[in-house]
């Protein structure tokens, strides 16, 4: 059973709990005999399973959910007892409960990037959780070496069956690489395509078709092992880059330098697609080897955590909006 299963599954016992602890006006219990033994089976059976769950990870957690709820039975069954002492069992328990279903979600949310990963990377369960192993113990050069020695099998046997070398490949950003997975992150432009898009006098863009984009730009970046194409699409963008290549200084100064790209928009919606009617490209030019730099900094952390602003500045999405 996965995290995220288990997690709704411990919902459903706690909604069955409620239930079969109904009383009356005299404090005797009214639940069906069947509906209590039910939740006490399914009680049981998650604390079970979510102790196994945790116990690795956080066993402090599914013990204190154990011992509130021994402890409350007990309470419950015996004679005499100050209802205030119930109370505070009650609460820890409650708290006990919730805390465990923090772990769990944590755990699913973890589970499904590891899902996602292992679809993106063509490696398998085992050559996953040995990366895992590599990064647990904080040698990310081994994790990365294993990495691409699977994704180099898989290229070469896709180069077999298909006889196209998967290299010569550049995926499109929005169709075979989601946005969501670039928001943020960096990336060197190596070329502009205008994609027959033209200009005139007033800067007023005509682009050749009405639902595409206005350009691309060929980028590359640490963070992807093969270049990408980015569409434009946005007006404001499309002249911005235009104003870098079209002019001869800017166009001879990124020859020697970096054009440095990163996609963020004002407001972001699910899967990463913008959410405003602002552009969502910005620009930068730097030293040469910046993008290396930035992203080899203090164990490669801007790979899992970007900070964009650190390269380009605080963003400007009104006003004057340049390179």
């Amino acid at each position: 059973m996965k995290s995220k299963t288990l997690a709704i599954f411990g919902i459903g016992t706690y909604i069955l709990s409620v239930l079969s602890s109904a009383t009356d006006l005299e404090g005797n219990s009214v639940a069906p005999i069947v509906l209590i033994a039910i939740s006490g089976i399914a009680t049981i059976a998650f604390y079970t399973m979510a102790t196994i769950r945790l116990w690795k990870m956080h066993k402090s957690a599914p013990i204190l959910l154990i011992c509130s709820a021994v402890i409350l039975v007990i309470l419950l069954l015996a004679q005499g007892v100050a209802p205030l002492y119930i109370i505070i069992t009650e609460i820890i328990n409650f708290i006990a409960f919730f805390w465990v279903m923090f772990l769990l979600w944590a755990m699913a949310k973890h589970e499904g990037l590891v899902t996602k990963f292992q679809r993106d990377s063509g490696l398998t369960s085992k050559e996953i959780s040995l990366v895992q192993d590599d990064l647990r113990k904080g040698d990310h050069e081994a994790a990365v070496q294993k990495i691409a020695k699977a994704q180099e099998q898989l290229q070469e046997e896709f180069k077999e069956t298909v006889g196209i070398d998967a290299k010569d490949i550049v995926p499109v950003i929005g169709i075979e690489i989601s946005w969501a997975d670039i928001v943020d992150h960096a990336f060197r432009v190596l070329e502009f395509d205008r994609s027959d898009t033209t200009i005139d006098q007033n800067n007023q863009i005509k682009a050749k078709g009405s639902f595409k984009p206005y350009g691309y730009l060929l980028a590359e970046s640490p963070i992807l092992n093969q270049k990408v194409r980015i569409p434009i699409i946005h007006r404001d963008d499309f002249l911005l880059a235009a104003s870098v290549f079209d002019e001869a200084k800017l166009a001879a100064l990124i020859e020697d330098e970096e054009l440095l790209v990163t996609y963020a928009p004002k407001h972001l919606l699910p899967k990463g697609l913008s959410g405003s009617p602002h552009h969502v490209l910005h620009y930068v030019i730097t030293p040469r080897g910046t993008l290396d730099s930035y992203y080899s900094k203090n164990n490669d952390m801007y790979m899992a955590k970007p900070a964009p602003q650190k390269l380009f500045g605080p963003f400007v999405y009104r006003g004057e909006i340049k390179v």
